[in-house]
């Protein structure tokens, strides 16, 4: 995107934060690759950025996400001043897809683990994402957990599913993963959390939120099961289409709400068809799927539009990995109920004074 489409991207969406009454915007900056770009345009962005927040009152906040590869000391002011050293990344295992030019999945990894640790080193917090992939069900969950956490010394993860968006390759055939054995992995990569993971100060999420929520009642915002992302975020592409996120601009260009840079203003686009559309889905699961009388309705609310429609052709349809995400529902509320007991059985032998 050149810097004046940026400029005019920022305008229109903070005009229309302001008519809603939203005071703080966050930028998430994400795929394409970012450390493929000039380090200067970036630097520009963030101060047009700033003029802009200091002249309408928005607070604006950026994150990262990037797979690493290209980090080195020229990115390190950036990353310290626009994204205040915090990023996020990606790492795979086994790693089947992910792959440097001219090189092999094994390579990529030994790549990204020597970035990951200049970043750390230079004082950077680099949160991990995990998406198991077919290989990761059949090695297990004690390979995985291993793997991030003693190989590795990742101690902050975050496991994701994929799903088969864009156009069709022989990998994508994968996927969805089968439910029945990812409900396996997510059982046994829990328990382990909890035996070892816990206690040694390892954080993994779902699992962490989904524990807090069962322990408190409060629900922490996880992407795939917002109550409705239509109301929440957007994703914009580098020539200006507005989708419901990143996935569906660059995977479904048919479901986009409009252009920014050329379809008026954006609240011209967000009360689009195409996004009116998304804005029915919770209601029509509680009608079309079984989910009026699924017990977890009220954390998942039907998952992931873009898992759903890329796996069923159908926006109205559940996510498909409804059955595993059960199972993982079902394991947080026990690794809850557990960890109450111990709380009252603590107080019990040990009374305060």
């Amino acid at each position: 995107m050149e810097l004046t489409d940026f400029e005019h991207t920022l305008l229109k969406i903070a005009d229309y934060l302001r008519q809603q009454e939203v005071s703080e915007l966050e930028l998430h900056w994400e795929g394409g690759e970012i450390f493929t770009m000039d380090p200067e345009w970036l630097l520009r962005a963030y101060d047009i950025s700033g003029e802009i927040s200091e002249k309408s009152g928005l607070r604006i906040n950026h994150q990262l996400q990037t797979n690493l590869i290209g980090y080195g000391p020229r990115w390190r002011r950036i990353v310290r001043e626009m994204f205040c050293d915090d990023i996020g990344s990606s790492l795979d295992f086994p790693n089947l897809y992910r792959k440097v030019v001219g090189g092999h999945p094994e390579s990529y990894n030994t790549t990204w683990f020597r970035r990951y640790q200049e970043a750390r080193d230079a004082g950077i917090r680099v949160g991990v994402i995990a998406l198991p992939n077919k290989a990761s069900l059949n090695v297990g969950a004690e390979r995985f957990y291993s793997y991030y956490v003693e190989h590795l010394g990742i101690t902050g993860l975050q496991v994701n599913t994929p799903y088969p968006g864009g156009r069709p390759t022989p990998a994508k055939r994968d996927f969805p993963l089968d439910n029945e054995l990812l409900s396996t992995f997510y059982s046994d990569l829990f328990a382990l959390w909890m035996r070892h993971g816990v206690s040694e100060g390892v954080s993994i999420n779902p699992f962490n939120k989904l524990v807090h929520y069962f322990r408190t009642g409060e629900i922490k915002p996880f992407c795939i099961w917002s109550e409705n992302c239509s109301n929440e975020f957007v994703g914009i592409g580098p020539k200006g289409a507005v989708g419901q996120c990143e996935d569906w601009v660059s995977s479904h260009p048919n479901y986009v709400f409009g252009n920014i840079l050329a379809d008026g203003t954006m609240a011209d686009i967000m009360n689009s068809f195409v996004r009116k559309r998304f804005l029915q889905r919770p209601a029509r699961l509680i009608d079309e799927e079984d989910c009026a009388e699924c017990e977890y309705w009220n954390i998942c609310h039907g998952g992931c539009p873009v898992r759903a429609y890329s796996s069923t052709g159908s926006l109205f349809a559940k996510d498909p990995y409804c059955q595993s995400s059960k199972t993982l529902f079902d394991c947080a509320r026990n690794a809850a109920r557990a960890l109450d007991l111990v709380g009252i059985c603590r107080l019990v032998l040990e009374p305060p004074d």
